[in-house]
């Protein structure tokens, strides 16, 4: 694609207020590190960057990653089920660092739900898991008389 002279200004001019913005932020952070009064969690993450702590920065890294992608692979799950009219009496999640396990109870051969819960977590599969975040479920039907499992939470759904 061809850039003209104005998208390139365009371009520029966008960059530049970014880098103002984030060298502004930084500034404001500096004097409230300076006097004490930075976030404890902020003031955290600058320390470990000012030292080099290596291991701090990249787990630091790893648990906003984890959050960023677990809560948007859970939230295309439930409108995925949502669009897909799934009715499962019951929802139960069990969250890790890059999958969450779904236990879902349905009705007696309510083959709907069943294929509208097959079919939403393998298409949310498709999308997260070039991210390395997948969905794992077991769907169990009230016959089995099955409990949510200890270290689920149940979800309303």
């Amino acid at each position: 694609m061809l850039k003209t002279e104005n998208s390139n200004v365009e371009s520029s001019s966008e960059t530049n207020q970014w880098f103002d913005d984030l060298i502004s932020n930084l500034r404001v952070d500096e004097l409230l590190l300076q006097s004490d009064l930075l976030e404890k969690h902020k003031k955290e993450v600058y320390e470990a960057m000012i030292t080099g702590d290596h291991d701090f920065m990249h787990n630091y890294a790893r648990k906003a990653s984890s959050a960023f992608f677990i809560k948007n692979l859970i939230d295309s799950y439930f409108i995925e089920l949502v669009e897909r009219k799934a009715r499962p009496n019951r929802v139960a999640l069990e969250l890790s660092n890059s999958k969450v396990l779904v236990w879902a109870e349905i009705e007696n051969n309510d083959e709907n739900t069943e294929d509208a819960l097959i079919l939403s977590a393998a298409k949310v599969n498709n999308e997260f898991s070039k991210f390395g975040f997948f969905i794992s479920y077991t769907i169990v039907e009230l016959e089995d008389e099955l409990s949510i499992p200890i270290h689920y939470k149940e979800v309303s759904f």
